[in-house]
C-alpha cells in the first residue's frame, strides 16, 4: 500500500540532519536552524484518487504528532482544490530533539564541546570539522584532556606508554584512543614536539609521531664463523637499534630471504648470515656498518625475489646477489612451482645488474614456465656448499 505523508520518513529525515552533525556545527557557530521544515511529498490528482482514505488517515497521524504541520491549497482539474500538508515545522531545537529522542545526548556534546573549548580554544576549529567526534568519546573527555595536558607538559617523554603516568588515566586508554589523541595533540602542541612527517598511526605511527618507545623490529643473524662466536653464541636476535651499533667483525655478510636457509646456510669464515624475512629487509637500510661489509643477497627466483632484491641494492650498492642465476634455474627448474600471488604484476626495478633483468624479465615474460618460482629451499644443500668457497674469498 502506497504512503504519502509517512511519519517513520519524518523521523529518518530529521534524525539524518543530526547526524550530519549540522545541530552541532549550528550549535558551536551560534547560528540559529529554527525554526526548521521538513517538506511532505507532493501529491498529484491521482494519488489523491486512488489513496483518498489512506492519506486522511495519514493527515491524522501527522497531527499527533504534536508538530506544526504547514498547509497549501492546491488545485486540481478534476477533483478541484484540496488543502494538504506541505511540510512539517520544527519551532525550536528543543521540540526538535525531543521528536528524534537525543536531548540527552545533544546535553552531553554541549558539556563536552564548553568544556573542551575553556581548556582548548585552538580546538575550535577541528571541532567545527570533525563535530562527531565530541558525541563519540562523549565517556572519555575528562581522560583525553588529562592526556593532552600530559603532553604538553611533558613533550617527546621517551618512554613506553606503559610508563606514562597521568593520574586517572590508565595506559590501555591510551592504546585503544590513539586515533582522537592523534587529532588532539597535533593541533594543541607547538609544532616542535611531534614529528609532523609522521601520516599514518600504523606501525607505531603514534608512538614515532610524539616520540615514544616502541617494540623496534627485531633482526636474527647467525655467525658461520665459530672463532668470530659472541659469548658461544651463534645464532643471535638483537633489534634494530642495538644491531646498528654492533658493527661486527667480520668481512662477508649474507642475507637470506628465509629464515630455514638462514639457519642452514654453510659455515664461512669471517662471515656472518642475517634472515632478511622478505621486504622486511628495510630495516636494514641504516645500519651504517654494512656499507663497509662485503654483501651477498640470495632469495627466491621469482618476482618478489628480483624485486626485493632491487629493494635491498637501492640501501646497498655493492649488493652482490648469489644462487639466483641461469645456472640454478637450469639446474633444479624441475622444482620449480607456480607463483600464484604474482600473476599480473608487473614491476619497474631500477637496481638490478644486466644479468638480473635478463632473469627477471623471462620471468615476467614467462620464459622457463608459467608463473616459474624457484624457492631457495628447493635448491639441495649440497649444491650450496659447493660453489661457496671453503674460506669465502669467492663463490664458486
Amino acid at each position: 500500500m502506497a504512503q504519502f505523508f509517512d511519519t517513520k520518513e519524518i523521523f529518518l529525515k530529521a534524525n539524518k540532519l543530526y547526524e550530519n552533525a549540522q545541530l552541532f556545527v549550528a550549535f558551536m557557530e551560534q547560528k540559529e536552524l529554527f525554526p526548521y521544515s521538513i517538506k511532505l511529498q507532493k501529491l498529484k490528482q491521482s494519488d489523491i484518487q486512488k489513496g483518498y482514505q489512506t492519506i486522511l488517515k495519514e493527515i491524522e497521524s501527522l497531527k499527533k504528532l504534536k508538530l506544526e504541520i504547514l498547509y497549501q491549497e492546491c488545485h486540481f482539474k478534476t477533483i478541484g482544490s484540496q488543502t494538504l500538508p506541505m511540510a512539517i515545522i520544527f519551532q525550536n531545537q528543543e521540540q526538535f530533539l525531543k521528536f528524534i529522542d537525543k536531548q540527552d545526548e545533544f546535553f552531553e556534546f554541549v558539556k563536552n564541546y564548553e568544556k573542551i573549548i575553556k581548556k582548548y580554544e585552538v580546538l575550535q576549529n577541528t571541532l567545527l570539522n570533525k563535530p562527531k567526534i565530541i558525541v563519540q568519546n562523549q565517556n572519555n573527555w575528562d581522560k583525553l584532556l588529562k592526556v593532552c595536558d600530559f603532553f604538553l607538559q611533558n613533550p617527546r617523554p621517551n618512554i613506553y606508554t606503559r610508563e606514562l603516568a597521568i593520574e586517572g588515566v590508565d595506559t590501555k586508554f591510551i592504546e585503544n584512543n590513539k586515533a582522537i589523541l592523534d587529532i588532539l595533540l597535533s593541533n594543541i602542541l607547538p609544532p616542535e614536539a611531534f614529528d609532523s612527517f609522521v601520516t599514518s598511526l600504523g606501525n607505531y605511527g603514534f608512538e614515532k609521531k610524539y616520540a615514544l618507545k616502541y617494540p623496534l623490529p627485531l633482526v636474527r643473524f647467525r655467525i658461520l664463523d665459530d672463532g668470530l662466536k659472541i659469548a658461544n653464541l651463534s645464532d643471535i636476535t638483537l633489534n634494530i637499534q642495538e644491531f646498528m651499533e654492533l658493527n661486527f667483525a667480520c668481512e662477508n655478510v649474507f642475507i637470506v630471504e628465509n629464515q630455514i636457509t638462514t639457519l642452514s646456510f654453510p659455515k664461512l669464515k669471517n662471515s656472518i648470515v642475517i634472515f632478511g624475512s622478505g621486504y622486511a629487509v628495510g630495516m636494514l637500510k641504516d645500519v651504517a656498518w654494512l656499507q663497509e661489509k662485503k654483501l651477498y643477497y640470495w632469495g627466491d627466483i621469482d618476482k618478489d625475489g628480483f624485486a626485493i632484491l632491487s629493494q635491498a641494492r637501492s640501501y646497498f650498492q655493492n649488493l652482490q646477489s648469489i644462487f639466483m642465476d641461469e645456472e640454478v634455474i637450469e639446474l633444479f627448474k624441475e622444482y620449480a612451482v607456480a607463483d600464484e600471488k604474482n600473476i599480473n604484476i608487473i614491476r619497474e626495478l631500477n637496481n638490478l645488474t644486466l644479468k638480473e633483468m635478463q632473469i627477471y624479465l623471462k620471468l615476467q615474460n614467462n620464459f622457463y614456465k608459467i608463473n616459474f618460482r624457484l624457492e631457495q629451499e628447493r635448491i639441495p644443500f649440497d649444491y650450496i656448499q659447493m660453489r661457496c668457497n671453503p674460506n669465502f674469498s669467492t663463490l664458486q
